[in-house]
This record gives structure tokens, sequence and C-alpha cells, in this order.
């Protein structure tokens, strides 16, 4: 019965009280009844209950006892829910017994409410822990009372609820609490959720509410009688009709001159053919018009030739178009920058590249170094992926083929640790990373990896052992002249052939070995790079420091998110297609390519810009 959960709750806040009682005594008279829980007590309800009732709510809206929080006190979150409302109470303790800090109570949504009770129970507790967030978050502890057994081995860490209540325990994760059982008797939270405030919100809208929803939701349609009455106020339209009354035209209207032929007024509005003439001032309202439903350039075009023009009509639409955010946040990126080929080093291991492949089926990855000059290539099967295990694995390679001189690596964990930096600094290796999200610019690797894959499909296609086929290619490759230097790696790499099955004759002749090679390798990326630029259509950035640009989102959860991040970066600095970037908002710098940014064309503005930190950097 409501009642008694109305008196439990004055009883706990206002225990001691010297007049408690004869306050009470009208409520508990009906008490003494013993009605049935769902019984209507309408008719006992008489003056005396009601006075009674008023004053126990103005001494709840007074409570002597409320207390201030302190952040050492043994603190507790009771919680409970009913049928139509959730309710919560934060209570601390100190020598001389409980206090109450605070209260809160909440309406069920329609939703809500056809949860089961054990899920209302568990909404009861997170709702009530987010809603004194700014007493319990950084607390080093507190209870959390529930009159629900249940939830105390749900909330356990070894407990798997369903789905609803796994996603709010995770809400919880930041909050360091322990769940206690108290039957509902003692539980003083139960009013708060059984009374809650039910509101009749009034969803209907008058007509002025609609019309202005309507007014900037949508643009305006822009009618004659407004067309009429802005040509009458254009001095463009007015000149011009002077000129084709009088036959002398201004020299500001010359654009109109050469369609003269074309321009006449009818009942004050200016046409050109079966095309209305738009004055300036309605211009900006028909290009929004005309670009309800986000069209692209071409057809914008379209849609304004058909029934309205003005001189560089065009040129409005492709700049408006340019500067809208919808379409440019979902828009092709940026066209990449012409390719930089790598010129080939030296001699050999001066220069290598590093990858993890994987992760296999087998939860084992596989590392890959290729020497840039000659493409030679080792392999590493590891199941620790570490910076340690990564460095070990260098060590044991480097023993044999000594150290190179530069390393090319992407931005894995691993190759950015302290750990392994100290490592190359300790050993004298240039270290160098690629831009994140751009694998093309480490493609000799890239490559590499490709072939592998290939390679261990094949052999678990034929159900065979993978890691001694992948030996057997690994043979294969550095014993086969590459495409690119025309020489086997092992033939460049060691100045010898590799002996394998095919019986030959070893000569070991390398007369004009480095500049055969190198003309070679420089005629054919030279080939490529042509290639590649003409089939991807690149051309140089034009980028620069200080220009505005859109970040292309490169994780998508969902297919409806947009191309690119609606946050605006700027331009710091630029390397070809190698972009510094800092994020307006956080004040965060990042590194992309050129295809990563897409320029934010038209007028923008930052606000609450943040204070800059020069320590604020990505970590990919």
């Amino acid at each position: 019965m409501e009642i008694q959960s109305f008196l439990g709750l004055v009883n706990y806040v206002e225990n001691g009280s010297p007049n408690l009682a004869t306050l009470t005594d009208p409520l508990r008279k009906i008490l003494r009844l013993k009605l049935g829980k769902n019984s209507n007590i309408e008719s006992y309800w008489k003056a005396e209950q009601q006075h009674s009732f008023k004053k126990l709510k103005e001494t709840l809206s007074s409570i002597k006892t409320l207390g201030y929080y302190h952040p050492g006190d043994r603190t507790q979150v009771i919680a409970d829910a009913s049928p139509v409302g959730l309710g919560c109470v934060l209570i601390q303790f100190d020598e001389s017994g409980p206090r109450i800090i605070s209260f809160g109570n909440k309406s069920l949504t329609a939703c809500e409410k056809r949860y089961c009770q054990t899920e209302k129970e568990a909404l009861a507790l997170v709702w009530s822990v987010e809603h004194f967030h700014m007493y319990l978050y950084g607390k080093e502890t507190f209870e959390l009372v529930t009159d629900h057994k249940p939830l105390e081995a749900i909330f356990k860490p070894t407990a798997k609820p369903c789905a609803r209540i796994e996603r709010w325990v995770l809400r919880l994760q930041c909050y360091n609490y322990k769940v206690v059982y108290r039957p509902g008797k003692f539980n003083i939270a139960d009013v708060l959720s059984r009374l809650p405030r039910i509101e009749n919100i009034n969803k209907s809208f008058d007509e002025n509410s609609i019309c202005q929803i309507l007014s900037y939701s949508r643009p305006v349609a822009v009618s004659l009688s407004d067309i009429k009455r802005a040509s009458e106020k254009d001095q463009e339209i007015t000149k011009v009709k002077e000129a084709i009354f009088q036959d002398v035209w201004d020299q500001s209207i010359n654009q109109y001159k050469i369609f003269s032929s074309e321009l006449c007024f009818h009942e004050g509005i200016l046409l050109r053919g079966d095309k209305i003439v738009i004055p300036s001032q309605l211009r900006p309202k028909v290009m929004e018009a005309a670009h309800e439903g986000h069209p692209g350039i071409v057809a914008m075009k379209k849609r304004l030739r058909t029934k309205v023009w003005w001189p560089k009509i065009d040129a409005d639409a492709e700049k408006l178009v340019k500067a809208c955010k919808g379409c440019t946040l979902v828009s092709a990126p940026n066209r990449p920058n012409p390719m930089k080929r790598r010129e080939l080093p030296s001699q050999p291991w001066v220069v290598v590249a590093i990858d993890f492949l994987g992760p296999l089926p087998s939860n084992e990855f596989i590392f890959v170094i290729v020497d840039y000059f000659s493409r030679y290539k080792e392999i590493k099967v590891l199941k620790d992926i570490s910076a340690q295990s990564t460095i070990s694995t260098l060590q044991e390679i480097f023993s044999r083929l000594g150290y190179p001189s530069c390393i090319n690596a992407d931005n894995g964990r691993q190759f950015t640790s302290i750990e392994f930096k100290n490592y190359c600094k300790e050993t004298g290796i240039e270290l160098f990373h690629t831009i994140p999200y751009w694998p093309q610019q480490n493609g000799e690797v890239e490559r590499q990896n490709r072939d592998i894959l290939k390679r261990i499909k094949i052999s678990c296609a034929l159900k065979q052992n993978w890691k001694r086929d992948l030996l057997d290619y690994m043979m294969m490759y550095n014993s086969t002249p590459h495409s690119i230097t025309g020489k086997s790696p092992s033939e460049l790499f060691f100045r010898r052939f590799f002996r394998d099955k095919i019986p030959s004759i070893s000569d070991l002749e390398n007369n004009n070995l480095d500049s055969e090679v190198r003309d070679r390798d420089k005629i054919l990326k030279e080939q490529g790079k042509e290639y590649g630029d003409r089939k991807r259509k690149a051309v140089e950035t034009n980028l620069e420091p200080g220009d505005k640009v859109y970040v292309k989102n490169l994780i998508k959860v969902i297919k409806l998110v947009p191309n690119f991040n609606p946050s605006p970066h700027t331009v710091i600095n630029k390397n070809g297609g190698d972009i510094q970037i800092r994020n307006d908002e956080t004040g965060q710098d990042y590194r992309r390519n050129i295809i990563h940014l897409k320029k934010i064309e038209g007028e923008w503005k930052v606000t609450n810009k943040p204070e800059q930190n020069d320590s604020s950097h990505e970590h990919d």
C-alpha cells in the first residue's frame, strides 16, 4: 500500500521528531483497517487524513536531518523500482548515525514499464549511481542497496546476464561499489519509486509553432510576387529595364547585354527566354531551394537552368555545393599526390622494411623483414608480438646479417614503443614510421605480405603443413629473378646464387652489376609511377598551412556514418602528400595522407577553440 511506503520514508527521515506520532496517526488509522493491498481508500480519506498528509509533506520538504556530504564517511545508495518509477536515496554514516544527503526519483517511460521486474531493479541501481555521479565518482567504495536478491549475483564480475543488463553493468565500470541485499520493508527508497510525479504533457502544437518549425527546417519557396517586389528594388534589373527600353547599356550590366535579344519584361518580372531572372536579394533563397535533397554540382546546375537564370549562376551553384557541409562529409576524398619513387639504396641491407602479418587462425603472426636493395626477405612465425619479442627476433636476424642503417615500419604499438625506439637508438638504426592508415608508404613489405598470405591460403586449401610450405616458398622466392631488378634476391644480397632443386652452373660474374640493376630499377619504377599516377588521377595538392579540412572516418561502425568527420581541422604543415593537421576542438595533432582530407570550402569559423598543447599528438 502506498500509505505504508510513505510512512516508512517519514519514519526514517523524521526519526525522533516530538510530534511525529500525532502527525501520522490519521494515516495509521487507515492502516489499522487492514485493507487489501490494492483496495480503494477514497471513502476512508477524510479531511484529517488530508491535513496530516499535507503537514508531513511540509515536514519532508524542510528535513532537519538532511546533512552535508563528506568524502570520508561510509556511503550508501538505496535504490528501488516499482511498476511506474524509480527511486533512490543517498545516505552517509558517521559517529552520530545515518544522515540523508539527497533524494532522487524518476518516472519510467512506456518502454521501460514493459521491462521485467529484475531489469527494472537493475535499471534503478544504474540510474541511481549515475544520478549521484558527482558524489560517487572517484570514491574508494560505496554500498549499492537493493531489495531484489538476484541482483547480488547479476552484478558480480563473473556473472553472465542478458545483453541489456550487461550493457548497464558496463556503464558502472568506472565506479567502485558493492551490491548489498536488504528486504523491501527496510528499503526507504520504495516510496520514491512508487509515488513518482506523472505530468500530462500536452503534445499538441498550435499553428504558429508548426509554421516556425517548417520555416527553420526546410527552404522557403519563392513566389512570383516576391520576385516582382524584389525586382522593383534591384538596381541591376532596374538598369537592365532602362537599357532595354532606351537601348543604352551601362558598363555594370554588360553581362546582360550579350543576351539582350532574349531579355524582356512580363508583369514587372525580367525574363531571359522562358527563364526567370532572379533578383540579387532572392538568389540565396533560390539556391537553397535548388539544393534541397542535396543534388551534386551537375544535377543542381541542370535543375536551376530549367527555370531560372542570372549572371554566373553556374559558379554560384558550384560554390554552394562545395560549401555544403553535408555534401562535403559524404563526398569522395581528395585525389592522391603523384607517386614518389624511392631511390635504390647504395648496397644491400642499408634500408629495410618490417611488418607483422596476422593474426592467423592459429593465433600466430608472421614477422616479415625485406631489404629494399635486393628484395631479399626473411620471415619468422611468432605468437608474441610485443616490443620485447620483436627486438629479440631482430637481434637474431641482425646477429647474422648485421645492423641496417634505416628501418621503415608502420605505427604498430611494438614499433612505436619507447623500448623499440631505444633499441634502434642504441644500435645506430634510424627508424621511420609511415603515415597512419596509409600502408602504401611501406609498399614493399605490404606487397610481400600479400604473396606470403597467398601461399598460406594455398597450403590450407590443400590441407598441407603451411609452415613447411612457407619455407619452400622462401627458397623459391630468394632464388628467382625479381620482376624489377631482373636478379634474384640471393644473387644481389649474398653475391651468389642459391642452390635449389633445379640443376644449374653457378657462375658468379657481377661485372657492372650495380649500374645495370640501377638503370633497370629506375626505368621500371618511372614506368610504374606514370601508370599509377594516370590510373589514380594523381594531382599535386593545393592544400596550404592554415587551410581548414575535414578528416576521413577510417573506422566506420555503421554504414550511415559519413565519409568525413564533421569536426574541423587546420593544416599545420605539408610535405607532398604527408599532411600534419590539428583538431580545432581538441587541439590534438594528427598526420594523414592527402586522400584522408577534404578541404572546407566557403566561409568558416571556429568557436571555443581549446588551448594548444605541444605534447598532444596521436598514438596509432
